[in-house]
């Protein structure tokens, strides 16, 4: 099954060559709980400030709304009644005077596809600060649990680390995909999820620098000479990892905060996820989060590694 998929992708590839020579496609281990959406991640590298997101390819992504229908901040599904996202985002005592709804299993915001929950009870982490943005983190509990059933949601996995190596993941150069409905520049907002992809940078570069407060809580990503990047709307949204041992995407940060939205001097701040492993376990409990790697079904290493030189001797035929 596992071969037929890498061959499928590969096929897709060559059939669409002229589009896909840039892009990059993620295949992900479909009998994982977490961190694998039906459809494919599909990531075009010559888009500029990100790009609309393939139909459901990220399905744990939730769109947090007042009013029923307004939009102001992201988050990420990670078990049937919880939602992870930015402490900033409720931190407003106007928002936390309105019904919060979540929106799971759409990618616009505009349609009516997916479920329309409300959130029941507000979990800010209490180390939050809102000056320095340290612990910019927050669980939403909603009023009934997500359904599953339908393949255009998912979860997301959280991390597998323990404290001694928490502090340095991601690895700086490691490149992360952030999602969200922000601003695409200052003025304009996006109506369909978007993607964009960053690299983790160093927290002693000066873009770095000049915006991060907390090394250990928080890190930087950005793009050489800026032009991508997360913006406002895109709060509380995931930047994600794709493990290629597991093949699953992981929570890295949570968008925190940034000045400006793209500019080359400043990188985007996110909050660590690796850091509030525990935290979000004693508020979820048995509510069903999943570490990445959790409850996979193992992949048979041989079948992997003919699947692999069926694709290559393909692609040199293709070549030649």
């Amino acid at each position: 099954m596992i071969c037929i998929s890498q061959f499928i992708v590969f096929v897709t590839a060559v059939v669409l060559n002229q589009y896909l020579a840039q892009a990059n496609i993620f295949s992900c281990n479909t009998t994982a709980p977490c961190g694998c959406s039906k459809n494919a991640v599909i990531i075009n590298s010559r888009i500029v400030g990100g790009e609309p997101a393939a139909s459901h390819s990220w399905t744990w992504a939730v769109s947090l709304r007042v009013r029923s229908d307004i939009h102001f901040c992201g988050g990420s599904i990670i078990s049937p009644h919880y939602v992870l996202t930015a402490a900033h985002c409720i931190d407003d005592p106007y928002i936390s005077m309105l019904t919060i709804t979540a929106a799971v299993g759409t990618d616009n915001l505009h349609d009516n596809v997916g479920q329309r929950i409300t959130v029941s009870t507000i979990y800010k982490h209490p180390r939050y600060n809102k000056l320095t943005h340290a612990n910019d983190i927050a669980i939403l509990r909603l009023k009934k649990a997500i359904s599953f059933q339908s393949s255009n949601i998912g979860k997301l996995c959280l991390p597998a680390l323990n404290e001694i190596v928490a502090t340095d993941f991601p690895m700086v150069n490691s490149d992360l995909v952030a999602i969200g409905w922000g601003k695409t520049d200052v003025a304009d907002s996006s109506n369909v999820l978007r993607q964009v992809t960053v690299t983790a940078v160093s927290s002693t570069t000066p873009k770095c620098a000049n915006s991060i407060h907390d090394t250990k809580l928080q890190f930087c990503s950005a793009v050489n000479g800026g032009g991508k990047d997360t913006c406002q709307g895109d709060s509380g949204g995931p930047l994600m990892y794709y493990s290629n041992v597991y093949r699953q995407w992981v929570v890295a940060g949570i968008t925190s905060y940034g000045t400006g939205c793209g500019l080359a001097n400043y990188a985007g701040v996110y909050a660590r996820a690796s850091m509030y492993i525990d935290w979000i376990k004693s508020i979820v409990g048995n509510d069903g989060v999943v570490i990445m790697g959790e409850n996979a079904a193992n992949i048979s290493t041989m079948s992997n590694v003919f699947c692999l030189a069926l694709v290559f001797v393909l692609f040199m035929m293709r070549l030649f």
